[in-house]
C-alpha cells in the first residue's frame, strides 16, 4: 500500500493540476465555553449583547451573495470573537445607520439576535471564551460565534428582516444536510469549561422542508423548538429527526406554532452547534461510552418561510410522519490502492466533465484527503462534493 506521501504526490499528477491536499480526520478547530454559558443558552434562540463594532461592511452584500450586512466586533455577554449580520439588509437601512454609527463612535450599543456557533472556515485555530480581545481591523475576523440573523440594533426592531432573500440561491439540501450529518466532534470537560473539536462545516443558508414529528409546544423565553424530519425539496428524506428552533417575532415563528403534528413547511434555515445536546452528552458521559466522540451536535435555525405548504402526504411521499425510505448511507472509505485507481480512471474522462468544481473530501486508508474535483468524479471516489469550494 502506498504511504501518505507517496499518494499524494500521485494523485497530484493524475488530477492535472487539480488540488489535493490532506487533513485530518480528526477536528482542527477547538472552541472551549464555559460550562455557565452553555447551560444560559442552551434552551434560548437569541442573545441580547452589548456590542462594540469594530468593523462593518459600508453596504450589503448583493443579493446573489447572501443580502446580509456583516459587522465584527466585541460583546461582554459573549467573551468570543464574533460577527453579527442583518439579514435582507436592504430592507432594514436605519438599523444600518445605528451600526455604522457605532463603528464610528467606538460606542458600545444594545442588538439582539440569534445566536450562533458554527464553524464556517478552515485552519487549525482555538477560540477560548473570555480570552483578551483586541479590536478587529476587518469584517470577517477569525471567528465561529456569531449574531446572526440580527432581531433589533438598539431602538430599531428587524425581526421582518427574516423572510427568503430575493435572488439568492440557497445551498441544496441533500449536499447540506449529508455534510451536517457527517462532521466529525469530540468533547472534553473539567474546570467548569467544556472543550468541542471538531473542522471547517459551512453550508449557511439550506432550503428544505421540514415535517414535525410532534406538536410545537417546546415553547422557551423567546421562542420555540419542535423536532422535525428534512426533506430536500423532491420531497425525499434527509434526517429523520433533528430540533428546529424558532425565534419569537419572527414570521417563521408565526408559521410553525399554527401547525400540528405531521404538518409540513418550506423554510430557510441556518445550521448552528446545538447547546442542548453537548450539555446533554456530557452529562450522559458515564451512562453511554463513547458519546463524547459522535457527531457533531447540532440543530437548525428557521430564519425564513415560503408562502407555499406543502401537503404531508406530499412531503413525506406517502408515509407516516417522521417515516418514509431512509437515505442512502455513505460510501464505505476506500484504501489508498482504491482511491488511487479511482483517480487514474478519471484522467481521459476529466477534460470532458462538468466545468463546475468544488471541494471533494474522501476518506483513503486512515487518512481524510481534499481534491477539487467535479461533482461526477467527486461521486467516484465516495466523497462529499461541496460546490464552488476550495480545499482547506
Amino acid at each position: 500500500m502506498l504511504n501518505a506521501r507517496r499518494l499524494r504526490k500521485v494523485l497530484s499528477f493524475v488530477l492535472l493540476g487539480a488540488a489535493v491536499l490532506p487533513f485530518a480526520v480528526r477536528a482542527d478547530i477547538e472552541i472551549t465555553l464555559s460550562n455557565s454559558f452553555i447551560e444560559k443558552f442552551k434552551n434560548r434562540a437569541t442573545i441580547d449583547a452589548t456590542f462594540t463594532v469594530d468593523k462593518a461592511h459600508p453596504r450589503p452584500n448583493p443579493a446573489s451573495k447572501d443580502g446580509d450586512l456583516h459587522a465584527a466586533g466585541r460583546a461582554p455577554e459573549v467573551g468570543l470573537p464574533m460577527v453579527a449580520e442583518v439579514m435582507n439588509a436592504r430592507s432594514a437601512p436605519a438599523a444600518l445607520d445605528l451600526i455604522h454609527q457605532a463603528e464610528q463612535s467606538r460606542q458600545a450599543r444594545p442588538v439582539r439576535g440569534i445566536w450562533r456557533l458554527w464553524c464556517e472556515h478552515g485552519g487549525d485555530v482555538a477560540f477560548q471564551q473570555g480570552a483578551p480581545l483586541q479590536r478587529f481591523d476587518t469584517t470577517n475576523p477569525p471567528h465561529v460565534f456569531q449574531i446572526h440573523p440580527l432581531l433589533q440594533v438598539g431602538d430599531q426592531g428587524i425581526g421582518e428582516s427574516l423572510k427568503p432573500i430575493d435572488g439568492f440561491t440557497y445551498k441544496e439540501a441533500g449536499q447540506a444536510f449529508h455534510a451536517y450529518e457527517n462532521l466529525s466532534s469530540h468533547i472534553t470537560t473539567g474546570g467548569g469549561q467544556t472543550t468541542l473539536r471538531t473542522t471547517m462545516a459551512g453550508f449557511n443558508y439550506v432550503e428544505f422542508i421540514l415535517q414535525l414529528n410532534e406538536d410545537p409546544t417546546h415553547t422557551i423565553d423567546d421562542g420555540l423548538t419542535v423536532m422535525a424530519s428534512i426533506l430536500d425539496l423532491r420531497s425525499e428524506l434527509l434526517v429523520r429527526n433533528r430540533r428546529m428552533v424558532f425565534a419569537q417575532g419572527t414570521a417563521p415563528f408565526e408559521r410553525v406554532r399554527a401547525l400540528h403534528k405531521g404538518d409540513a413547511l418550506h423554510v430557510v434555515g441556518v445550521p448552528r452547534i446545538s447547546l442542548a445536546l453537548l450539555s446533554f452528552r456530557v452529562a450522559q458521559r458515564n451512562k453511554k461510552p463513547g458519546i463524547l466522540d459522535w457527531s457533531l451536535p447540532y440543530e437548525i435555525v428557521v430564519v425564513a418561510a415560503f408562502d407555499d405548504t406543502p401537503a404531508p402526504e406530499e412531503a413525506a411521499g406517502g408515509a407516516a410522519p417522521g417515516g418514509g425510505t431512509p437515505p442512502a448511507p455513505p460510501p464505505a472509505a476506500k484504501t489508498e490502492s482504491e482511491a488511487l485507481q479511482a483517480l487514474a480512471g478519471m484522467v481521459n474522462a476529466c477534460r470532458g466533465s462538468d466545468p463546475a468544481s468544488g471541494a471533494c473530501a474522501f476518506v483513503a486508508g486512515s487518512k481524510m484527503y481534499c481534491a477539487v474535483v467535479g461533482r461526477g468524479e467527486c461521486d467516484q471516489l465516495g466523497g462529499t462534493w461541496h460546490a464552488g469550494a476550495a480545499c482547506p
